[in-house]
């Protein structure tokens, strides 16, 4: 058999050539016996071909399948950028196998009582009440009220503390320092586009005039000891790139970035961005984007961000992980 190619045709071509013979044979020359009808069905068989196979049409091979991404980011969320970062296993758990969120640890002995992602929650609605112009404590009364109505199990304890944080900024210099900057306006929503994906989120506070501008994060985390810029450096830089981009994309050449530990509200974690940190910034970002596509995704326990994550004791040993004391 030749195989032939014409065009985009491919076929294969069998050539049988003329033999002539020697004799011709009268057909009524020829004697036929009758044959038994077993040893015909055997002899059928025993003339099976046993040769090679006839070569059939060799088709193109197929074209490789390239590996699907873990994860098609195509929505991402500040929040869910300060997850990432914070520890990129979790983001996988929640965003991407979409297991849901362990309840959080109660207080022993009734009563209920929050967790500290309550806590948090809690003081940021209130915070969103509070004037920026004129910050004043909320009354008591009206304090507790308001808590009791989102957490009806919150216990005193945490009312304390909330109260406390609440009063916290709103005695601290950079709440004085808001309240002259008129303008300045809290919870504003933001949406841009990079490398394919919708980064989208909220500003706790945004001013701007001109081509400056402030935004401000607060953070109600328990800070146990530890630095408040070292905090932002490890858990919150990527959440703080993405806050400058906003405003330099939005017309700013100057950006100041505050973050507030209401915990120790005079130790303000500062960091001034211009138009020349956009490049570096833009591939900071896209470098986190390839990582969450590229489906790097490492476990990086701590007591905060294991507290209530949906794969501690089902696909991760969270904090008894071997390495996380020494990290």
């Amino acid at each position: 058999p030749v195989e032939l190619e014409r065009g985009d045709a491919r076929f294969v071509l069998t050539v049988a050539r003329y033999a002539p013979t020697d004799q011709v044979v009268e057909e009524e020359e020829v004697a036929v016996e009758p044959a038994d009808d077993a040893e015909s069905q055997l002899r059928l068989f025993d003339e099976l071909p046993t040769g090679r196979p006839r070569l059939g049409i060799e088709l193109p091979g197929l074209a490789e399948i390239p590996e699907p991404p873990v994860h098609d980011v195509r929505r991402l969320s500040y929040s869910a950028l300060a997850l990432f970062e914070r520890c990129s296993y979790r983001f996988y758990a929640e965003r991407v196998l979409g297991l849901p969120r362990r309840e959080p640890v109660r207080a022993e002995g009734g009563g209920g009582g929050l967790a500290a992602t309550e806590i948090g929650d809690a003081v940021h609605r209130l915070l969103e009440l509070v004037p920026l112009d004129a910050p004043s404590t909320p009354r008591r009364a009206d304090l507790d009220a308001a808590v009791r109505a989102w957490y009806p199990d919150v216990g005193d304890d945490e009312l304390d503390r909330v109260a406390l944080l609440v009063d916290a900024y709103c005695a601290s210099a950079l709440a004085q320092r808001l309240a002259k900057l008129s303008g300045a306006r809290p919870e504003r929503p933001f949406v841009f586009e990079h490398h394919g994906v919708l980064i989208r989120g909220r500003l706790d506070v945004l001013w701007q005039e001109g081509d400056r501008a402030l935004v401000v994060d607060y953070k109600s985390n328990a800070l146990e000891g530890r630095d408040p810029a070292e905090i932002v450096e490890a858990e919150y830089d990527l959440q703080r790139l993405v806050y400058a981009l906003v405003c330099l994309r939005s017309g700013a050449t100057d950006v100041e970035v505050a973050y507030q530990f209401l915990e120790s509200p005079d130790a303000v974690v500062s960091t001034s961005f211009t138009l020349a940190d956009v490049e570096r910034l833009e591939g900071e970002l896209s470098a986190a984007i390839a990582r969450i596509r590229a489906g790097d995704f490492r476990p990086t326990p701590s007591e905060f961000v294991c507290a209530d994550c949906p794969a501690l004791d089902l696909v991760c040993a969270g904090p008894r992980l071997p390495f996380a004391h020494a990290r």
